[in-house]
Parts: structure tokens; C-alpha cells; sequence
């Protein structure tokens, strides 16, 4: 063809089969719990407020439905927020946006189930529906939006109220329950997905849901009863042992980032219930490492952002108290490689050396605190504590010395006079002795050191007692001075009421 028409000579036009496209895009890999928190990035960006989530069980009949009470839709709004690619991804969005590709609507919701219906209501306005139903598509294979609610999800597709809302079904959950939808195994699965899906929404969403006054509030349940979901804090902020590093912001061409470090207390500064819910949603290894926001908003959970390759970084029990707070801007996406499911970010090279900077000294802290097993907190400073073990770097790599400059240990060999050098030796004996690597087994095998006693052991307790006793009398220290002196020697800094009652014991027989 010539002319004006000749152009068409040029090219064809492929628009892609409309449920081959459809079936391919549930195959992204969404998690039940991603495809929620999607889900709720679009309520927040509508305005939303207060968001339920509601898992219904009826079988094969089974609903998930997400309402919120944000701006709404009207009919225009809601065919194009429906439509695959609605929204170009390089558009300059709005700083707080949480979304991108134009697709988490869609990609989230069908990858749980095979139909998605939407009611939305603006304010004075009337209700808008859309669906897509993924059997209907099949029959003529055309991109055919539905205009109304399919039978078999209608009864959950409403906004309570009159208000604006916006309701998001999802129906035929082939993908949540498997092969199995109607059995009491089944019935269970679906209720601990939606303990999952909690527990989730609790991490994603903390910074949102924290303070006096928070910026959200979630609700999750199964109909009229509900709970409200609590944030979870993974740095555990609250702890007056959890030490923090300065903030730190970083320059780069898409936007400002910002990074903060935290060394979270050893165990035995926390209750058993505390070390649990520490834990997080996927473990203390799970969650060890940077934790990445976009806009207050989680992305990534735990890792090292591939910055310790050729490091030999690991998640392992030494630095699982290590974990850095990243936020980025939302313009930073296409840098950053955040992909549609909002779960993987990878630094930019410009950034790394420093990231990686950062990064080691947490973990180098990390590992100090679960090695002596002290918690050392910014907001408490103290003096150092005289360590028994030293840590001494050789051409034979890392070895153990014990310390001749501890308190006890210098004690007991001045007092052995013309025999200190068979004490030396003796003690250059423990020294080549330390089984380094069945301690390292045992650790690996139980998953942490076994924890401090309650209250201080009886020969330690004598020892502490002898020690202080010399501090009285050998050294003429007063009582508050020898307290304060015991205090930053292990192990006796661990038990810290012990260390009064044997002061106030002692200075009631010298004072």
C-alpha cells in the first residue's frame, strides 16, 4: 500500500490475546500477604484512613475483600484504575504514591483468584462496578470488562454506609486454596493465610500504624467481628538496649535516601515473650540485614541487598541483631529496580561502598553484643566493660587471649609473687586449649548461647564478693567507686542488683 496509507506497510498491529496476557500476569509471584499490602498501597493512596480486610469462608466460594474508606471512583476513574496499564510507569508521580506500574490492581488481586470486582463511591456520588472474570475473558478471548458483579461474589461487593470507598473482591480462589477448597484441612489453611496476611500487614505497614495519632488504621477479620492490627517494629526502638547509629543521608540523582543502623539486645536484656515477637514474621535470620522503605512503606525484610558478595556475608546467628533502616523516595524506582511486587531492591552502584561501609559496622557491633552477650544503648552510655577473652588478629587468623589487665585476673597473679610465671604459663595453656570450634558447633546447633541465669551463680557471686572486698580495702576505693568498678567488669556488669546487695552488705561492716 502507497500514499498515506503506505506506512502500514511498516508494521502490524499484535495486541496480545486477552487471556493468555491475563492468565501469564497471575504467574508474577505473588504471596497471599504481598497481594494484600498491593492491595492497600491503592486505599492509601486514595485517602484512605481505615481499611478492613475481610476472609470469608465458604468453600469453593471462598472471599477476600479489602474496603477502605478513601476518595472513591467515579465510572471513568474506576474503567481506567481496571484497564492493564492504566497508568504509564514513567509518569512523575506524587511523592507519597506507593504505586507505579499501573498493574497492582489487577496483578494482585487475580493472582489469588480468577475474578476481581470493584464498587467505589465518591463523595455525593453514586457507586461504580467493575469486574474482571477470568472464565468469562476465556470464552472470547477479547479484553471484555465487566460492567456489572458476577453472581457468585455479589453479596460481599458493597460499601457499608453512604460514605466514599472504595470495596476490592476478590472471587473463585483457585490460587490462595489450591486443589483442596472445601475440606476442614482446608478451612484451617485459609485461616492461618489470614494470620499470615496479619502478621504481614503488621511489619509493611508499622510506620503507618504507629504513634498516638496514626495514620492508619487496619482491621482484619472474617465479617462483623474484627481486630485491629498493631504495628510491628523491627528495630524495637522501645528497648533501652537497642543501640542506634546516627542517620545518615546519601546524595543520589534520583532522590535523597536516608540510612540508620540498629543493634537490637541480646536475649538475656529481653523477656521470653520480647525475644518471640522480636522474631518478626520470618525469624530472627529471616530479618537480619536492611530493611527497605519506599515512602514509610516496607519493601524488603532482611538481606544484604547482594552488598557482601565477595564478603562472605551470610545471614547467620553472630549478626542476627543487625538490621538497617533504608528509605528511599518513590523516585527512585527505576535505580533502584523495584519491581511490580514491591519486594526486591537492589543499590545502585554510586552507593554501594557506603551502604556497604554502613553495613559492616552494624554487623561488627552486632556481633560484639552477641558475643559478650551486653546490650549497649546510646541513650545509656557507659564504660567500657574489661572483657576476660580478647580477641588478637595473627598470620594464623583469628585467636583468644585472656586478658592479664582484668581485674581478677591481674589480682590473682600479683598475689602469686615469685610464681607468676607457672600462673602465665598455666594460663598460655587454657589459651592454646579454647575449643574454639566446638563452641562454634554447640552455638550452631542450639542456635544461640544458653542463657545468663536469673541471679548470679554462687562461686561467681564469691568472687565478686573477694574482689570487692580488695577494691575496699586493697585499693581504698570508696563504696560507690568499687560499686561502679564492678559494674564494667565481666561478667559481673551482667548482674547489676547483685552487685548493690553485695555493696550495701560489705560498707555496713567498713563504713
Amino acid at each position: 500500500m502507497k500514499g498515506a496509507e503506505g506506512k502500514q506497510d511498516l508494521f502490524d498491529h499484535a495486541p496480545p490475546a486477552a487471556s493468555a496476557l491475563l492468565e501469564a500476569l497471575r504467574g508474577l509471584g505473588y504471596s497471599t500477604e504481598a497481594a494484600i499490602a498491593d492491595l492497600i498501597d491503592n486505599s492509601i493512596a486514595a485517602g484512605g484512613r481505615k481499611i478492613r480486610i475481610d476472609f470469608f469462608w465458604q468453600g469453593p466460594a471462598s472471599i477476600v475483600r479489602i474496603i477502605d474508606d478513601g476518595r472513591g471512583m467515579d465510572d471513568r476513574t474506576l474503567f481506567e484504575a481496571m484497564r492493564p496499564g492504566g497508568r504509564h510507569p514513567l509518569l512523575v508521580r506524587d511523592p507519597e504514591d506507593l504505586g507505579r506500574f499501573g498493574l497492582g490492581l489487577k496483578t494482585a488481586s487475580l493472582s489469588q483468584g480468577r475474578v476481581l470486582a470493584v464498587v467505589s463511591r465518591t463523595a455525593g456520588g453514586s457507586e461504580s462496578r467493575r469486574s474482571w472474570d477470568l472464565d468469562y475473558v476465556a470464552q472470547a478471548d477479547e479484553w471484555r470488562l465487566l460492567r456489572n458483579i458476577p453472581a457468585d461474589v455479589q453479596e460481599h461487593a458493597a460499601i457499608p454506609g453512604t460514605a466514599s470507598g472504595t470495596a476490592v473482591v476478590i472471587g473463585r480462589l483457585d490460587r490462595l486454596l489450591g486443589e483442596d477448597m472445601q475440606s476442614e484441612a482446608a478451612r484451617t489453611r485459609f485461616r492461618s493465610i489470614a494470620r499470615r496476611v496479619e502478621r504481614h500487614l503488621a511489619m509493611t505497614f508499622h510506620r503507618f500504624l504507629e504513634g498516638p495519632q496514626p495514620r492508619l488504621e487496619i482491621v482484619i477479620g472474617g465479617g462483623d467481628k474484627g481486630a485491629r492490627i498493631a504495628p510491628w517494629d523491627p528495630f524495637l526502638q522501645w528497648h533501652p538496649a537497642t543501640t542506634l547509629t546516627p542517620v545518615e543521608r546519601l546524595a543520589h540523582r534520583s532522590g535523597e535516601i536516608e540510612v540508620q543502623g540498629f543493634v537490637l539486645p541480646h536475649r538475656d536484656k529481653m523477656t521470653a515473650d520480647q525475644v518471640e515477637e522480636a522474631a518478626g514474621p520470618d525469624g530472627w535470620l529471616g530479618h537480619e540485614g536492611f530493611f527497605v522503605y519506599r515512602n514509610r512503606r516496607l519493601l524488603v525484610a532482611g538481606g544484604w541487598l547482594g552488598l557482601g558478595a565477595g564478603r562472605r556475608w551470610t545471614r547467620d546467628d553472630v549478626h542476627r541483631l543487625a538490621r538497617l533502616r533504608l528509605d528511599l523516595p518513590n523516585s527512585g524506582d527505576g535505580d533502584w529496580k523495584v519491581d511490580i511486587r514491591k519486594s526486591t531492591a537492589t543499590p545502585p552502584s554510586t552507593l554501594r561502598p557506603r551502604l556497604q561501609g554502613l553495613a559492616e559496622q552494624v554487623r561488627r557491633d552486632a556481633r560484639e553484643v552477641f558475643a559478650w552477650r551486653g546490650g549497649r544503648s546510646t541513650r545509656q552510655p557507659r564504660a567500657p566493660i574489661a572483657r576476660v577473652w580478647n580477641t588478637v588478629e595473627t598470620a594464623r587468623g583469628t585467636v583468644y587471649r585472656i586478658d592479664r589487665a582484668h581485674p581478677a585476673v591481674q589480682r590473682a597473679l600479683d598475689a602469686t609473687g615469685a610464681s607468676r610465671r607457672l600462673s602465665e604459663e598455666m594460663l598460655t595453656v587454657i589459651e592454646a586449649g579454647l575449643p574454639v570450634q566446638r563452641i562454634w558447633l554447640d552455638v550452631a546447633e542450639q542456635g544461640d548461647l544458653p542463657p545468663s541465669p536469673a541471679s548470679m551463680p554462687a562461686e561467681e557471686a564469691a568472687a565478686m564478693q573477694s574482689l570487692y572486698r580488695h577494691m575496699r580495702e586493697g585499693l581504698g576505693l570508696s563504696a560507690a567507686d568499687a560499686r561502679r568498678r564492678l559494674l564494667s567488669i565481666e561478667p559481673f556488669a551482667g548482674y547489676p542488683a547483685a552487685v548493690a546487695r553485695i555493696a550495701d552488705e560489705t560498707t555496713q561492716r567498713h563504713d
